[in-house]
């Protein structure tokens, strides 16, 4: 572990084997009481200014105690039982064991025209040793940085960036037994720790996502484990991904329910014609979906084409809907269908390997 932004990222990737806002106070001495969420602008959410620590195009939740409770859940944890020897030493180093102690993971972030970092905030929900976690981090991070900001020490280290090797300072917070807060500036971090460094940062986090899934792009409140949003017209699209110029918005949630895995996909278009195109688009693309696995009788492919034949596209004004309701086992199934494939490639591909003389 070479830093502490890995320690996060063990903390997730533990995750994935093991398992696969409140408005601002009012100033000082008036006599106002608490605004409530009238939009989802803040905290860390859409509306302000790009220079604004609270400013946010994207936001990304998963709720891992809602996941582990899925079949699907289940199915990853029991496929995870392979890298149990690992992830126990992990645990064991940590004094964190993710299929017991990860909550959730909540992420909000920005990459706006004209930018060339991104920045983001990655909340870590879960129960966790302060203490331990600062030693290791001390112990096994090169130059990390301390800052006392009242009750909490912001940590600071440099990191390499993959792509452009242009070292690059990262920030983080042990905040509490509960939450533990990284991201790509100083500014980011204070404003995170202001808004969720409280009583139930989890449940503080989950009222936002909420907020700005049932708000603003109007889904009913319901239960899932995954939940994301998207405020396209700030962010820079790719040339491959020119049907996005024209969504404004986007978001989709995952749940399972009596079996099923529902999922619902929200894209909110400039105007109707925008959003007519949008659809047909869609339809178009899910048809040659459809069309491509004609002819192919093995039972993976039965599993893609029940997948596919589930998923429904709806129109209304701007706004595009794309649902899908499936049994979760074509999804397991599906899944334990590639994993058995993959070892069966690799087994095929170290017996190819020439043997060293």
């Amino acid at each position: 572990m070479k830093h502490l932004f890995l320690l996060s990222l063990t903390l997730m990737g533990l995750s994935t084997y093991a398992m696969a806002a409140d408005a601002n106070a009012t100033a000082a001495g008036e006599k106002k009481g608490q605004r409530t969420i009238r939009h989802p602008a803040r905290p860390l959410w859409l509306g302000r200014a790009a220079a604004d620590p609270g400013a946010s195009r994207w936001m990304l939740r998963l709720d891992m105690q809602a996941f582990k409770k899925t079949d699907l859940g289940e199915f990853v944890l029991n496929e995870a039982k392979e890298f149990a020897s690992p992830i126990d030493a992990a645990a064991n180093m940590l004094q964190f064991d993710p299929r017991k102690d990860l909550a959730a993971i909540t992420a909000m972030g920005s990459v706006n025209q004209g930018e060339e970092q991104e920045n983001g905030v990655l909340l870590i929900h879960g129960n966790f040793n302060p203490a331990h976690l600062l030693k290791l981090a001390k112990t096994n991070t090169k130059d990390l940085k301390e800052e006392k900001l009242g009750k909490h020490n912001l940590l600071s280290w440099k990191e390499t960036d993959e792509e452009s090797r242009e070292e690059k300072i990262q920030y983080g917070c042990i905040a509490s037994e509960k939450l533990i807060v990284m991201g790509s500036g100083a500014e980011l971090v204070k404003f995170a720790l202001k808004h969720y460094d409280v009583a139930a940062p989890n449940q503080k986090a989950a009222k936002i996502a909420n907020t700005i899934l049932n708000r603003g792009l109007k889904f009913v409140d319901k239960p899932y484990f995954l939940a994301g949003a998207v405020r396209i017209r700030e962010l820079k699209v790719p040339p491959e991904a020119k049907i996005l110029e024209k969504v404004t918005s986007l978001g989709f949630t995952f749940a399972e329910e009596e079996g099923n895995l529902k999922g619902l996909i929200k894209l909110n278009a400039e105007d109707e014609d925008s959003s007519t195109q949008i659809q047909q688009m869609i339809q178009g693309l899910l048809a040659l979906a459809q069309l491509s696995s004609i002819g192919d009788n093995d039972e993976n492919s039965k599993l893609n084409a029940a997948i596919l034949k589930s998923i429904k596209i709806d129109r209304n004004a701007t706004m595009v809907s794309m649902t899908m309701d499936t049994a979760m086992t074509n999804i397991t199934n599906s899944l334990r269908y590639r994993s058995a494939k993959a070892k069966e490639e690799k087994t095929v591909e170290a017996k190819e390997k020439p043997k060293k003389k």
